[in-house]
């Protein structure tokens, strides 16, 4: 049988990240309510069932990871908590197709930051994707609703400018995945808004979303997503990520009758342009290699 490639490795892991995690947005619409009181439960939520998995696949690494920090690893928890946490405030403020898209900023912030951080550079063909993720990302931006809040603005900008970092970061953390450190940044997040909320009360026939929400959609997807860096470029794991771009919005619709805008449709269909386009041709590449390595 014949093993996959790394390319191909990191690849699946991604898609298949990507593809349970596509729901998120769809569920934390129909969950409505307070963003705080939702980052709160978010938080609880996916630190508990991180942890859990950790524990269970290594309680060595679990303790390690609690037990012993460093720049990198305080980095990845700051990184990942507030963006998880402006995720819910971006899809409660914007409406979940246009903060999708703008998700597309991802795989620019990470390679920014791979390259300042640790001199990594980015190839062409990875520049042309982002390039066009950034079209799409600017197309759809002209979908935000008339009225909105700064923390809506700063949504669009905190949540591809920390998961980018976060990305990056990722990749050069020492240990074989971050599963501790993930759990402890939807746990900072938490806290954080533990003490500037009067009340964290969810009404109870939400409860069982938020479960499926931080327990499975969140936590289960993150856990493959943040070992893909391990096997694909920082940038190219946040251009991955875009699939959920394209597939997010139907969810919404299916889920909460919310339509996309034309504008986000289009975004979208670049963006699927930039994920075909760059996987046909690494995947060329890929194999050039290894017929000549024959």
């Amino acid at each position: 049988m014949k093993r996959l490639s790394t390319y191909a490795y990191g690849t699946l892991l991604m898609i298949t990240g990507v593809l349970v995690l596509s729901p998120d947005s769809g569920l934390l619409r129909l969950i409505g309510g307070d963003p705080y009181v939702i980052s709160f439960w978010r938080g609880v939520g996916i630190c508990s069932a991180v942890w859990v998995a950790a524990l269970v696949r290594s309680p060595e690494e679990f303790l390690y990871q609690l037990t012993h920090h460093d720049r990198i690893s305080l980095a990845i928890i700051l990184s990942f908590g507030v963006s998880s946490m402006s995720f819910v405030f971006g899809v409660t403020l914007l409406g979940a197709p246009t903060m999708l898209v703008f998700v597309a900023l991802t795989p620019l912030a990470s390679a920014f930051a791979s390259r300042i951080l640790f001199g990594e550079t980015t190839d062409l063909a990875l520049w042309a994707a982002i390039l066009l993720g950034i079209v799409g990302a600017l197309i759809s931006g002209s979908s935000i609703p008339a009225g909105t809040p700064i923390e809506g603005y700063l949504a669009c900008l905190l949540v591809p400018g920390l998961t980018g970092l976060g990305l990056s970061l990722t990749r050069h953390y020492p240990r074989d995945h971050i599963w501790p450190l993930y759990g402890s940044a939807n746990l900072l997040a938490a806290v954080v808004i533990w003490f500037v909320v009067d009340s964290v009360m969810v009404p109870t026939e939400t409860i069982w979303l938020l479960c499926i929400n931080a327990c499975i959609v969140c936590s289960v997807s993150f856990m493959l997503i943040t070992i893909a860096p391990k096997y694909l470029p920082a940038p190219e794991v946040g251009l991955y990520l875009l699939l959920e771009t394209i597939i997010g919005p139907v969810i919404v619709w299916l889920l909460v009758d919310e339509v996309p805008r034309r504008n986000d449709f289009i975004g979208g269909a670049v963006l699927l342009v930039a994920l075909v386009g760059l996987f046909t041709f690494r995947m060329y590449h890929t194999a050039k290699k290894e017929e000549a390595i024959k």
